[in-house]
């Protein structure tokens, strides 16, 4: 019997989201259908809905930080990437990032995350296919055969925050983290949050959070940040380089510091708030937010500094992200601040857009749930 379900689909740049009942394709050997239970809501998707993606094809489903469960498995698929057996009735998250496997980056180089024929759940994957399943704001997710998921044992609520820890996983990873070392984190949103929780995961003796509102500086706290420091207070940027000058031995500077804002004007501040032969990461910056001015001997060569960036994640970040959220030794359920229905798609994606407030109250992360 052929399932039937709601998606919501956006119809252009700045345009209409509406809400169309479809017929969810067959379910393939290789391949499966999710029933969605959440799917975060993420800036990206803010991006998206403005046009600031090149190369997106609308209309589109977007929904790109699925959690579900397996309503029809195809017959050929036996467990999750880690190995994980999974069944039909099984909670999974589903990895968005779908990798061609055959270009130089997938073969050669070992980056996948780099593909050059890169797509995902959410930016309208399968063009022989219709739009209307291929991202998490509907009632169903399909997909083919070579999507990759995981199974997680843990509640909705705090596996839809997935997505953004596996970042902060793939951030650390980028670097060498040794007992002792002072960890500096630029932002408070779900990015900065997470890398600052696997930074301390991963042995640094002190994460500094440098960001606002106040709120969030607070869940940082609970999520392990030693100190924090709140930009509507120190509004300087010079006074806080200069804060976290005073919590590092001889007051040289942080051994890394992660720019997880999003602001290009962060950069010159937090490559200042380093040490030298420090390490500076950039991962905030997913769309193109403007140029900065960096002085190359002040800021790169003087301080003989690692540069790095960071894109995306990979399956073996989100298999340790499960890890992390299986724990249950953080409050991931806090950071979701609003679940909302498919019906306020165009609510949330306009709060991600800039006032993040939904029904008078801040916004940390929105989930939407077709469950509503």
């Amino acid at each position: 019997m052929a399932l039937v379900g709601r998606a919501v689909v956006l119809d252009r740049p700045n345009g209409t989201f509406d809400i169309v009942e479809a017929e969810v394709p067959e379910v393939q050997p290789g391949g499966m259908i999710v029933r969605q239970e959440m799917c975060g809501v993420c800036g990206t998707d803010a991006h998206l809905y403005h046009g600031h993606s090149p190369t997106l094809k609308y209309p589109v489903v977007m929904g790109h930080e699925n959690v579900g469960i397996v309503e029809r498995l195809g017959s050929q698929v036996k467990a999750d990437v880690s190995g994980r057996p999974v069944k039909e009735g099984d909670r999974v998250y589903i990895i968005p990032g779908i990798r061609c496997g055959k270009c130089y980056y997938c073969t050669i180089l070992d980056q996948p995350n780099l593909c050059l024929n890169a797509g995902g759940i959410g930016f309208r994957p399968y063009a022989d296919q219709d739009i209307f399943f291929q991202g998490g704001y509907a009632d169903y997710i399909w997909m083919k055969e070579g999507v990759a998921f995981i199974r997680v044992d843990a509640e909705p609520i705090d596996v839809c925050t997935m997505e953004p820890l596996s970042v902060g996983v793939h951030i650390i990873s980028q670097v060498h983290i040794q007992p002792g070392d002072t960890v500096v984190v630029q932002g408070a949103g779900a990015i900065g949050l997470f890398t600052m929780t696997i930074a301390k995961l991963s042995g640094a003796s002190k994460v500094i959070v440098v960001g606002a509102p106040s709120s969030r500086l607070e869940l940082a706290r609970e999520f392990g940040a030693d100190i924090t420091v709140d930009l509507s207070a120190v509004k300087s940027a010079e006074e806080r380089v200069e804060l976290i000058k005073d919590q590092t031995p001889g007051r040289h500077g942080a051994d890394v510091v992660v720019e997880c804002t999003g602001v290009p004007a962060a950069l010159v501040e937090g490559i200042d708030m380093a040490r030298r032969g420090g390490t500076y990461v950039v991962a905030g910056h997913f769309t193109d937010a403007g140029q900065v001015s960096l002085n190359p001997f002040l800021h790169l060569n003087r301080k003989n500094i690692t540069l790095k960036g960071v894109w995306s994640s990979e399956k073996v970040h989100f298999v340790r992200a499960r890890s992390v959220v299986e724990s249950g030794r953080f409050p991931f359920a806090k950071v979701v601040s609003h679940v909302v229905p498919l019906s306020r798609i165009a609510e949330a994606i306009e709060a991600m857009s800039g006032s993040y407030l939904l029904d008078g109250k801040e916004v940390r992360k929105i989930g939407v749930s077709a469950r509503l």
